[in-house]
């Protein structure tokens, strides 16, 4: 036992919390989840969602990127985001939570928009759907136009980088855009994501 116990399901916004603890390098126990409506699930996290990491220190933290900028402050020497006090660690926190609050809701609508409305039509979740993408397009512009040199924040990678990579393969018309298209690749140069990445079947 490591201490650290993962909760995931295969393709889903784990992947970045598992390349983060691969990149801090610290062991854990990942436990896949089946079922997050199950009882003992709910327990843990009860909006029923993963990823969910219990720490070895005893406490419970979902939501994705909570949890990684948790183990930032638990591991500042990983780096996973640039240290705090610099202009690239407010730009890194700055996007990390734009594509979680905007880019990340705006794939769920785009793959499960009979979710997000009440009419059972058709056309209503299309509607849905479509407005998804419109929203898709729009922020992956502004984060491809603030790519620089080579990552978001500079020359070193991090894990918001990781971040907008997984959301990127979750929408193809993303990489039509060669800053984020080449982001992708860069990112997936790193050993500690590109295991991660593999092990919850994203795409190569």
């Amino acid at each position: 036992m490591s201490g650290y116990t993962l909760y995931w399901k295969p393709g889903s916004g784990s992947m970045v919390v598992e390349a983060a603890l691969r990149m801090i390098g610290v062991a854990f126990d990942a436990v896949e989840v089946d079922d997050t409506a199950d009882t003992a699930f709910l327990a843990l996290n009860p909006a029923g969602k993963v990823p969910v990491l219990k720490l070895a220190c005893g406490p419970v933290i979902a939501e994705s990127a909570a949890i990684l900028i948790s183990l930032d402050d638990m591991f500042p020497e990983a780096r996973l985001l640039p240290p705090r006090g610099r202009s690239g660690h407010v730009k890194a926190v700055q996007w990390l939570i734009f594509m979680a609050t905007n880019i990340y809701p705006a794939c769920l609508r785009y793959y499960y928009p009979e979710r997000h409305t009440t009419d059972p039509a058709h056309e209503a979740a299309e509607a849905i759907r479509s407005q998804a993408a419109l929203d898709m397009d729009r922020d992956f512009a502004r984060l491809a136009a603030v790519v620089q040199g080579p990552f978001l924040a500079g020359q070193t990678m991090t894990i918001t980088d990781v971040y907008a990579a997984m959301l990127a393969d979750w929408y193809d018309p993303a990489k039509n855009t060669p800053e984020i298209k080449a982001l992708v690749g860069r990112v997936l140069e790193n050993p500690a994501v590109s295991d991660a990445w593999r092990h919850h079947g994203f795409r190569a």
